[in-house]
């Protein structure tokens, strides 16, 4: 059984998709069920591969959005963009702090 579990997105290289890959299979399993042409089975199969690529997409927004927010003015009214690292996770306190 080689193929008994797929990956939500086909990775040929070992790396991750793009957001827009990501997307794009979305749509194309949007149209798939709605064509009303697949199988139960098929049709669950498709639900669960777009549930995970809806949680990747997810994460890959709010992962932007982080570094969107960590662009900060400063005193003299310049905007400088302070790095953010994946997985780092600001308080409200610590921004607070930040940007007094």
């Amino acid at each position: 059984m080689k193929n008994a579990k797929k990956n939500a997105v086909s990775k040929p290289t070992g790396d991750a998709p793009s957001f827009e890959q990501a997307i794009q299979r979305l749509e194309a399993i949007v149209a798939e069920m709605e064509s009303a042409g697949l199988p139960l089975d098929d049709l669950l199969k498709k639900y669960e591969e777009g549930t995970r690529l809806v949680r990747f997409c997810s994460a890959k927004l709010n992962e932007a959005e982080k570094k969107i927010e960590l662009l900060t003015k400063k005193a003299d009214g310049s905007v400088e963009l302070t790095p953010f690292e994946a997985g780092d996770a600001e308080t409200d306190d610590e921004k607070e702090e930040r940007l007094l």
